[in-house]
């Protein structure tokens, strides 16, 4: 007796998933009659039985679940390392702004790589290019 209730209820639960599939055919194909018939014609009554087939099926609604709290994480993933990046830049240019360089460094410094790189010669030739940038007289002492 339990087999046949249970053959019964097989049959109910297909009954109701074929209703089910006809409902959401023809709701496909009021969809399809909206598109330009171009459209339609790449769309057979197959392909929209196999999609509704599909959508009955909740594996498609898990995939599409499970990528979008992939795309949830991404996104907040990456709203944290640019809020990161921007608070280190923040940082860094907090304290390039609270101590400014003396006077003269970054001159040293270029100067330093230039006689570093250069010939003695062409140094003096770059510290007075350096001098007339910076309207400052030049310079006689060689710095090598």
């Amino acid at each position: 007796m339990e087999r046949y209730a249970g053959a019964l209820e097989e049959v109910a639960d297909g009954a109701r998933q074929q209703e089910r599939h006809y409902q959401l055919l023809s709701a496909l194909q009021s969809l399809v009659k909206e598109l330009p018939s171009s459209f339609q014609q790449r769309l057979s009554y197959t392909t929209l039985s196999d999609l509704a087939l599909a959508l009955l099926d909740g594996t498609v609604f898990e995939i599409v679940q499970g990528l979008l709290e992939i795309q949830h994480l991404t996104e907040k993933s990456l709203y944290n390392q640019r809020l990161r990046l921007q608070n280190e830049h923040r940082g860094a240019r907090g304290q390039r702004d609270e101590v400014p360089p003396p006077p003269g460094r970054r001159l040293r410094a270029a100067l330093g790589t230039c006689a570093a790189r250069l010939l003695p010669w062409e140094c003096s030739e770059e510290v007075s290019k350096i001098n007339k940038i910076k309207g400052a007289e030049t310079e006689t002492a060689p710095f090598w």
